[in-house]
């Protein structure tokens, strides 16, 4: 689909210009990504660019991820072409934030040497706006980055300031310091977690606004099991941790019979143990207040 079309159908909802939907759909135009990320749908309308452009490509799809409490991009898509819309699977999570939905990714194209098979070659990051989500989501989603694929922040200089409101439907669920509120979040993640990863070789900031960084080529991980001592010093320590472990469950079972015939030195002890742990949750309930012992507030 032709860019002009699209940015006709969209006309008139929020979230993305025509000029960054211009740039957007040009970057999938270039590179040509068959399989692209987005975080933070909202109405739908940089998911309907980067579709367009697959579609004008012949090939490709947008998975696009939000909450289920967020803008619905229904209206939207019913006015889109039917090809487009074909090329976008919208995700609607009820979970906290997309991080989990990132994690149950990771996890799920994982090998037990922590190789993650890669599956996208663009991801779009809309979302939450804040340093915890994003921080940890784009460490998650450099691991589902293939070589070569481009990771794109948008709003790199937006301020909770700017928009106090929706703080839950973004992931925040206690109040914000004053520094979290005027410090840009994204920046942050550029500049702190982005930028620094050795997984990112290419970097650029555009107009302020945006934040690229292009996944790099790595060599898979390996994980072994080696052993540098002697093989009859490995047995013996084997026997060792061996007969450790069965010390300690024959040390369980004497106790469980003493238990068992009312030795009361025993169980005096155990109600005492008891006694302390009691003592301890009351303290932590009543907010860290008097610790256990300690003597009472002007007492002399």
């Amino acid at each position: 689909m032709e860019f002009e079309a699209i940015a006709d159908a969209v006309r008139g909802f929020r979230n993305m210009s025509r000029e960054q939907g211009k740039r957007v759909y040009d970057h999938i135009r270039s590179t040509r990504p068959s399989e692209i990320l987005e975080l933070g749908t909202s109405y739908g309308v940089s998911a309907a660019y980067m579709a367009a452009a697959l579609e004008a490509n012949g090939e490709g799809r947008v998975t696009t991820v939000d909450h289920a409490r967020s803008n619905s991009p229904q209206e939207l898509l019913d006015r889109v072409d039917p090809a487009v819309v074909g090329r976008i699977n919208l995700v609607r999570i009820d979970d906290s934030s997309y991080d989990w939905w990132l994690k149950q990714q990771v996890e799920g194209r994982s090998d037990a040497a922590g190789n993650c098979e890669p599956v996208y070659d663009f991801c779009y990051l809309d979302g939450a706006h804040n340093w915890t989500v994003d921080g940890f989501a784009v460490v998650l989603i450099e691991r589902l980055l293939r070589p070569g694929a481009w990771l794109l922040l948008d709003d790199l200089n937006w301020d909770y300031r700017s928009d106090p409101h929706g703080m839950r439907e973004r992931g925040v669920f206690f109040p914000l310091s004053e520094s979290e509120r005027s410090t840009p979040h994204i920046r942050g993640v550029f500049d702190l977690l982005v930028k620094p990863n050795p997984a990112f070789g290419d970097l650029r900031i555009e107009d302020e606004d945006w934040g690229w960084a292009r996944k790099s080529a790595a060599e898979p991980r390996r994980l072994s099991v080696e052993v540098s001592r002697p093989l009859r010093a490995a047995a013996a320590g084997l026997m060792l941790r061996s007969a450790q472990y069965l010390a300690v469950r024959v040390d369980l079972l004497r106790e469980r019979l003493r238990k068992g015939r009312g030795d009361p030195e025993t169980i005096q002890r155990e109600i005492e143990e008891r006694a302390q742990e009691l003592a301890r949750m009351r303290w932590v309930e009543e907010g860290y207040g008097q610790r256990p012992g300690a003597p009472e507030a002007g007492a002399g």
